[in-house]
């Protein structure tokens, strides 16, 4: 059986050894019988070909496309690759030349929202989401995250608020709940006083505020050829986040001309606003085709799926069939991809959240410490 390995070190044999297995097992060769008369006898004469390598964190196994029918076993074979390594599937990257899978050799762990506030790094975008996933704000814009009641959808993206005001320079936020819930709660917060809204014309009043920063940033930044290949980071800008809660909800409220004043105005923020350094966030029950257009879900950088839910909704948030999404029972795990960070959807939980842990005094606490910078 033919089997091929980049050999770094001599611990690397287990990972051969249970490869090796993995083919064996599955049958994952071709036979036929060789020779004349009495003399015939079984020979392999294709095998599937896998190569390997690991570092400190990762190990990679490469199924080679050869043409051959293992081209259409290769992307099915995560669950297997995994039990039999037992590690666990990162993510995996697929080209003309072949199908890989990327595993962790440590399980990822959920982070501390506290420590990891604690943690963050003066002049960094960095955003933590657990032990292994993280991004850089300036690099991957616009999200979407869905989530029914339950799902830990509404404790992440309140800290998803805190790492942003914990940034440097720290985040302009403005926030749209329609719902008047936990977000619109925020207004009552000194400094979110005029940037939480929840009446219909107040959010198509407020997106159009946030897209003439958008304009006014570009006039102001990026009018000359010393801005080639810049961004809203390199002239020490703040990034501005709008986050949308119960995105779908205000869309089926609302009549159809504010309907398209708003999604016009959303249209416009995603596709402009990486540079400048202007973000939305969508946050939405029920994933939905219909409530969001594809030319505004195909610019999310950022798409989380929170708590259970069928293959047609992973499909509509990260446009794939071919993922085994397995059920989620932990609340505030789902799937998440970041681009730049996954080419699919990869399990992930939330920041862990200390049931003590006080987000309105916390907020509140930031945005006084950016008042005395």
């Amino acid at each position: 059986m033919r089997f091929q390995k980049n050999r770094q070190e001599e611990s690397n044999l287990w990972i051969e050894k249970r490869l090796v297995y993995l083919i064996h097992s599955l049958k994952l060769y071709d036979e036929e019988m060789i020779g004349i008369g009495s003399d015939k006898e079984k020979r392999i004469v294709r095998t599937i070909q896998i190569m390997y390598r690991e570092d400190d964190k990762r190990v990679y196994a490469r199924i080679l496309k050869s043409g051959n029918r293992f081209n259409k076993i290769a992307p099915t074979l995560g669950e297997n690759i995994e039990s039999t390594l037992g590690l666990e599937l990162d993510r995996t990257n697929s080209t003309v030349d072949f199908f890989e899978y990327v595993l962790l050799k440590e399980k990822d762990k959920r982070i501390d929202l506290r420590e990891s506030i604690k943690n963050q790094h003066n002049n960094s975008d960095v955003i933590n989401i657990s032990g292994n996933i993280s991004y850089r704000l300036s690099k991957t814009p616009h999200s979407l995250i869905v989530g029914g009641t339950g799902s830990g959808k509404s404790f992440f993206i309140l800290g998803k608020i805190v790492s942003y005001l914990s940034l440097t320079p720290q985040a302009e936020l403005y926030i749209v709940d329609p719902k008047k819930a936990d977000l619109s709660l925020l207004r009552f917060i000194e400094g979110m006083e005029d940037k939480v809204v929840t009446e219909p014309n107040q959010i198509a009043r407020m997106l159009r505020e946030v897209v003439e920063i958008m304009e006014d940033r570009y006039k102001t930044y990026f009018n000359d050829i010393s801005a080639f290949g810049k961004d809203y980071t390199d002239f020490g800008l703040s990034p501005v986040i709008l986050i949308f809660d119960e995105f779908s909800a205000f869309i089926h409220s609302v009549d159809k001309k504010l309907s398209k004043e708003v999604l016009d105005y959303i249209f416009t923020i995603v596709m402009k606003g990486r540079q400048a350094g202007i973000q939305i966030e969508l946050l939405l029950q029920r994933p939905s085709a219909d409530d969001l257009p594809t030319n505004i879900r195909a610019q999310m950088g950022f798409k989380a799926g929170l708590g259970a839910m069928d293959k047609i909704g992973y499909n509509m948030i990260f446009d794939t069939n071919d993922v085994d999404f397995k059920t989620v029972t932990e609340k505030g795990g789902g799937y998440i991809q970041i681009d730049g960070v996954h080419t699919a959807p990869v399990y992930f939980e939330t920041p862990y959240i200390d049931k003590d842990f006080d987000f309105i005094q916390e907020i509140r606490k930031l945005i006084e410490s950016k008042k005395q910078q």
